[in-house]
């Protein structure tokens, strides 16, 4: 889909894209794309829009709040540090809520302080779980999700309703990895960048921008999908993002209050494959959204994961097409060095 230049933020993260003219993307015009990308070429699009089926297994909504191993196991903590603050602040509560519920006893009566105070005795578990249910939550927002397959005219259901009060559409962005970098803000400029070559030997749980600051580093990952639009993700730096290499795939969901996905509304974390074959390499992000095994599954049946590597060997080909055109060029002028400004060590 073609969208206009603009900085979004969504759940730390940063993107933009190019501008273009916008584009309504219908069943008509994207189902083919799935099976017969190159008869097309006007069909080579890097959002590819999610059935409502699909989008209710892998995205949470209001029926599907109830949080993953995986989500409970990020807010109890993946390092012994945010373990340890995960465990002093729900020990914590507990000793106080159950002071608390032992006073209000005596106004409330006995039945109703014990089930508060039981409820404050099992907090440092159901803390956890309570703030990933709120993180789902906070993802669509109360809101619902949209079928992107439905037809205004054919359905009066939404007749009469602003496009962008009906709820959420989700599609696919299919990118290639363009650049990695580690930064200490998400803020920070090109000349505060570090090379990802620099902490081959980092660790989590010997951060050292943490241990002095309270604040870890931060993976910069750069995308960009094959209609030139780049999207900028930050996420919190992790030993299983060393891998990472520029001209992997990689594949998120995006979800957008309008068709043509020219505002968006939320960002799950991006799923990275290896471009030879298509192993999985990382899951990128501070939060994980998706559920992993689903997700995998889903895309490998709808095909998504097959057009990722489509799309790298058509990038490689032209390339290489590149490079031989180029060779006359190069012998005849030479090019000057062109030295890089990140930063080393740290």
């Amino acid at each position: 889909l073609l969208l206009p230049w603009r900085w979004v933020a969504a759940d730390n993260h940063q993107f933009r894209v190019r501008p273009k003219n916008s584009l309504a993307f219908t069943p008509s015009a994207v189902a083919p794309w799935l099976t017969r990308r190159h008869n097309n070429s006007q069909l080579g699009m890097s959002l590819i829009p999610i059935p409502i089926n699909e989008l209710q297994q892998i995205v949470p909504n209001a029926s599907k709040l109830t949080p993953t191993g995986d989500q409970y196991v990020t807010y109890l903590g993946r390092t012994p540090r945010e373990r340890f603050n995960s465990l002093f602040e729900g020990f914590s509560v507990a000793f106080l809520g159950s002071m608390f519920a032992y006073f209000i006893s005596f106004v409330i009566g006995q039945f109703l302080a014990t089930l508060l105070g039981i409820i404050f005795l099992f907090w440092p578990i159901l803390s956890p779980e309570f703030k990933a249910y709120q993180r789902n939550w906070e993802l669509v927002g109360g809101r619902d999700l949209i079928d992107v397959w439905v037809d205004d005219d054919d359905d009066g259901y939404w007749s009469g309703v602003p496009q962008n009060k009906r709820g959420l559409y989700g599609a696919y962005y299919t990118a290639t990895v363009d650049d990695i970098c580690v930064v200490d803000d998400v803020r920070a400029t090109a000349d505060e960048e570090y090379d990802l070559d620099e902490f081959s030997d980092y660790t989590m749980t010997s951060d050292e921008l943490e241990s002095m600051t309270g604040i870890p580093w931060k993976l910069r990952l750069r995308l960009l999908d094959d209609e030139g639009r780049g999207m900028q993700v930050h996420a919190r730096m992790s030993e299983d993002y060393l891998d990472l290499e520029p001209g992997m795939s990689a594949v998120g969901v995006l979800l957008s209050t309008s068709k043509e996905f020219d505002q968006l509304a939320g960002m799950t974390d991006f799923l990275v494959l290896d471009e030879v074959d298509g192993s999985t390499i990382t899951w990128v992000g501070d939060y994980p959204y998706l559920p992993k095994d689903e997700f995998l599954r889903i895309i490998e049946k709808n095909g998504v994961a097959e057009e990722l590597l489509d799309l790298q060997d058509d990038e490689d080909y032209l390339d290489d097409d590149d490079e031989d055109n180029g060779d006359e060029v190069e012998k005849e002028e030479t090019l000057a060095p062109v030295k890089s400004k990140r930063l080393k060590g740290r």
